[in-house]
């Protein structure tokens, strides 16, 4: 039997990618594969692809490059796209400007998608977001969702993006989220990772959630400058990071619907703080 442990969302949270790790070993992972997005929203984006060099130094494992890192190779070949440290776009430019040119080729050396293949056990594929897109979500809502599983040439397709641990079935195929290490959903907000059990019969999913050292991440963010340079942003990570309840995508929703609605238009990433500000505080102040 081999044991897989499959690690997506890191997020540049260092510590708990730490604690994943040191967690997997424990439990005697023989391989690791990573389904992209190890960087963004959290500090010190370089010491999470330190640990990511490290660990393809020292163990086998597969990695994939996810949306985020798509952003950041897009933004290398058109340097005229405008990032600003704001709420929109702050954390984007953080990241870029704490990566190196290896980070970078690195991104640009990995798919968006894999096939596992080892002798004595099934083949199945992986991905970030889906098969032919890192920004694509694999979720039941997603109308496109019914003709990729019955389009797979496997029986098992492994996906990140999400921040879910979840199993879908669609007849004899089953699609697999394993969480996010980084800025996990629900669970209190613990850090999320699985280990794929392989064998002769096919392979068994085993989800974990974990504790980690939430107050030294914290401490990061304070003495980073990402505060100052993400700004609402940067608050609305903190407390999926405290909670596991995630309101970015409508916070940034309702900020643009503001903006719109008292300005007559409204174009990202120029959206003014007042309307971040409104927006926090329906979303985050009130919870």
């Amino acid at each position: 039997m081999i044991k897989l442990a499959v690690l997506a969302d890191i997020h540049a949270n260092h510590v708990a990618l730490e604690r994943c790790i040191r967690h997997a070993l424990d439990q005697n992972a023989d391989e690791f594969l990573f389904l992209g997005d190890y960087i963004s929203d959290c500090p010190y984006p370089h010491k999470t692809m330190e640990i990511i060099y490290n660990m393809q130094k020292e163990y086998r494992c597969y990695f994939i490059r996810g949306n985020r890192e798509d952003y950041m190779l897009n933004h290398r070949k058109n340097p005229e796209e405008r990032w600003t440290f704001s709420s929109a776009s702050g954390n984007l430019l953080y990241t870029y400007e704490n990566l190196s040119k290896k980070d970078l080729d690195f991104y640009e050396s990995i798919d968006i998608q894999g096939v596992y293949r080892k002798e004595g056990y099934s083949d199945f594929r992986y991905c970030h977001g889906s098969l032919t897109s890192s920004n694509e979500l694999l979720i039941p809502e997603n109308e496109n969702l019914e003709s990729i599983m019955s389009g797979l040439d496997v029986d098992l397709l492994v996906s990140g993006h999400t921040h879910i641990q979840e199993t879908i079935v669609r007849g004899n195929k089953k699609l697999i989220h394993p969480g996010s290490v980084g800025v996990p959903w629900y669970h209190d907000g613990k850090t999320q990772y699985m280990i794929l059990h392989g064998t002769k019969d096919g392979w068994k999913e085993q989800f974990f959630q974990l504790d980690y050292d939430l107050d030294a991440l914290k401490k990061e963010f304070e003495t980073s400058g990402i505060m100052e340079k993400a700004l609402h942003w940067a608050k609305l990570t903190l407390h999926v990071l405290h909670t596991g309840d995630d309101y970015c995508a409508p916070c940034l929703k309702l900020a643009m619907d503001m903006c719109k609605e008292a300005e007559g238009t409204v174009k990202w990433p120029d959206i003014p703080e007042k309307y971040w500000e409104a927006a926090y505080r329906k979303f985050v102040k009130k919870s």
